[in-house]
Order: C-alpha cells, then sequence, then structure tokens
C-alpha cells in the first residue's frame, strides 16, 4: 500500500507507474487513512461494529469516496479505466451496505 516504487497498474492500460502511483496516492492512502480515524475514533468511545461487514463496507465507502474526489481535477487524468473502477467500487460498497443490513436483522433476529 505505501510501496510507491510498485509497479501497479490498472489491467488493459498502459498508464505510467508515476500515474499510477499518484492514484494510488489520492485514493487508496486517504481511503486507509479515513478508515483508520473512524475506527480509533469508535474504539475510544467504546463502540464496536455491529457485524463483520461493517469494517468492509468503511473501508469501501472511503475508497469510493476519495475516487469521487478525483473528479473534482481539470482534466480527470485516469481516463475510462478509472471511471470504470470508480462505478465498480460503487456496486460493490452498495452491495455489501446492503449485505449488512441483511447481516444486521439476522442477528437481531436471533438475539430475542
Amino acid at each position: 500500500m505505501f510501496a510507491n516504487h510498485l509497479v501497479l497498474v490498472f489491467p488493459g492500460t498502459e498508464f505510467d507507474p508515476m500515474l499510477m502511483a499518484e492514484w494510488r496516492t489520492r485514493t487508496i492512502q486517504p481511503a486507509f487513512y479515513m478508515t483508520a480515524s473512524y475506527f480509533l475514533m469508535r474504539h475510544f468511545l467504546g463502540k464496536s461494529p455491529t457485524t463483520t461487514l461493517w469494517p468492509v463496507f468503511l473501508i469501501l465507502l472511503f475508497f469510493t469516496l476519495t475516487q469521487g474526489l478525483l473528479f473534482f481535477d481539470d482534466p480527470y487524468k485516469f481516463g475510462f479505466p478509472g471511471m470504470v473502477m470508480f462505478l465498480v467500487s460503487i456496486f460493490v460498497t452498495l452491495f455489501v451496505r446492503l449485505s449488512h443490513a441483511k447481516r444486521k436483522k439476522e442477528i437481531r433476529m436471533g438475539t430475542f
């Protein structure tokens, strides 16, 4: 996550490693820090997640949020692959949120 010297690119694109390092620096790292901050705050408040899917949902939510903020750049540097990744992350985030809601109801029904 923090090794910017590793070459990671979107599959099927010809992005250079520097552009992908910028994408990783502007999306994955802020999402990591926001997730860590949220869980530290919740830990110090004495609250725990309701299901095991909640942390996964938050990671995906913050990742999607940081990708959405990239669209405020003029011009958007990451082209069609970046937009596809954004749409996929929205879909997966919504799917995990619905799964969390379903699982939360199952847990509450079994406790009574």
